[in-house]
């Protein structure tokens, strides 16, 4: 069976793109009860445990000794550069010791998964110079893993621009027949070449660790990256609103966001209300030299998806055409179909909860992606492995090797 177990679950979303394609979640967990409440709605409860994962580190035991897979969407706070910049050595980040120490325990007993796959920030290439990146690695190298480190976009899939950085380590015995492994410290040979001829999916960032980081277990996994995305803004924005929805921002405040716009961005709006059908785009207000700005963006993608901690972080929504503009912030419905959630997906009631439950998800085709291209052949591989393996078996019983 394809299991998987889940750490820092959410809401759900990585279980969400692993059932399309065969996986089994066998376990689940987050520390968070209003994400649980939403993960229940969707999965139920029947594999989910509701605690920090500090105590589930305490007793992993818990944890079904078979799983194949252990996913990880740790805590981005400390590794964005939004953030403290604190890294792995912050308390929220720092939650990725918790998950070695459950590899480690698993190590101990003979059950570790045979794949680990971690999902965070591009921070997470930057953090302490590449540092708390390059420290990953070699953890898990010293557990018997080999690495590799992609970088994925979720706008080749969604209309939203959301850079995440995927580390997948891949148990020894499996990486030698799946993966091209380096050659001690000669980073610098034909594997090197292979590496250096993706700059997509893996970017000088992540050369720049390998280079300065040769000693490690590194594994370059192949990939077929033929991605064609059509999903535009227009096609997540709800056209059923009417004009006097109270989503609608009054006159006043859309004066104020107008005021804070740049004359660039003014003549982008001018531009979009002489349109005889409705563009749209999005906002972030940030703040530049000590000033609070409206920066629009539109060119069909929203920008990246935050949780809600105040105004700013809300992604605005700007409809123009036939001589006139609207503005209102996203629903949490859009933001669920730009993490290109299914419509029936449930979500909570509450809006801010809403926000909260798709701002700091996963875009789904992104882990379908990696589905098909990573995790069912490295899975495939292994059964086929094991099969070679019982029949050898078989075979020398009955005296025929």
């Amino acid at each position: 069976m394809k299991s998987f177990a889940e750490f820092f679950a959410g809401v759900g979303l990585v279980r969400e793109g692993l059932s399309q394609h065969g996986w089994s979640c066998v376990w689940a967990n987050d520390i968070s009860k209003d994400k649980f409440n939403t993960y229940n709605d969707n999965f139920g409860d029947e594999h989910f445990k509701l605690a920090d994962i500090w105590d589930v580190a305490s007793d992993s035991s818990i944890i079904p000794s078979s799983t194949f897979l252990y996913t990880a969407s740790f805590p981005c706070t400390d590794l964005s550069v939004a953030g403290g910049r604190a890294g792995l050595a912050g308390v929220e980040s720092g939650t990725i010791d918790a998950l070695f120490k459950i590899l480690e325990a698993k190590c101990r007993v003979g059950t570790k998964p045979n794949v680990v796959l971690l999902e965070n920030v591009r921070g997470f290439l930057t953090s302490h110079g590449g540092e708390d990146v390059a420290e990953t690695v070699k953890r898990f190298g010293d557990l018997g893993y080999f690495t590799d480190i992609i970088e994925l976009d979720a706008r080749d899939f969604s209309a939203q621009s959301r850079p995440r950085v995927f580390v997948v380590a891949v148990q020894e015995s499996l990486a030698m027949q799946t993966m091209k492994l380096n050659k001690n410290d000669e980073v610098f040979d034909t594997w090197w070449s292979e590496i250096n001829s993706n700059d997509y999916l893996r970017s000088h960032r992540v050369k720049s660790i390998i280079s300065k980081n040769p000693s490690l277990k590194w594994g370059i996994l192949e990939l077929d990256f033929d991605v064609k995305n059509t999903i535009r803004l227009k096609d997540i924005v709800e056209k059923d609103l009417q004009d006097d929805s109270p989503l609608w921002w009054s006159d006043e405040r859309k004066s104020h966001l107008f005021s804070q716009m740049n004359l660039n961005h003014i003549k982008d709006l001018e531009l979009m209300q002489k349109g005889e059908t409705y563009s749209y785009g999005t906002v972030f207000r940030r703040m530049r030299k000590g000033k609070s700005m409206a920066e629009m963006r539109t060119d069909g993608f929203a920008g990246c998806l935050r949780t809600p901690r105040g105004g700013s972080s809300k992604q605005i929504l700007i409809q123009a055409g036939f001589g006139d503009w609207k503005v209102r912030l996203l629903t949490p419905r859009e933001y669920a179909r730009l993490q290109g959630v299914r419509e029936s997906f449930i979500l909570p009631e509450n809006t801010n909860k809403g926000y909260f439950a798709m701002g700091d998800a996963v875009c789904v085709p992104v882990i379908e992606f990696i589905a098909k291209q990573i995790l069912n052949p490295l899975f495939d591989n292994y059964k086929m492995s094991n099969k070679a393996m019982d029949f050898s078996d078989k075979a020398k019983t009955a005296g025929m090797l």
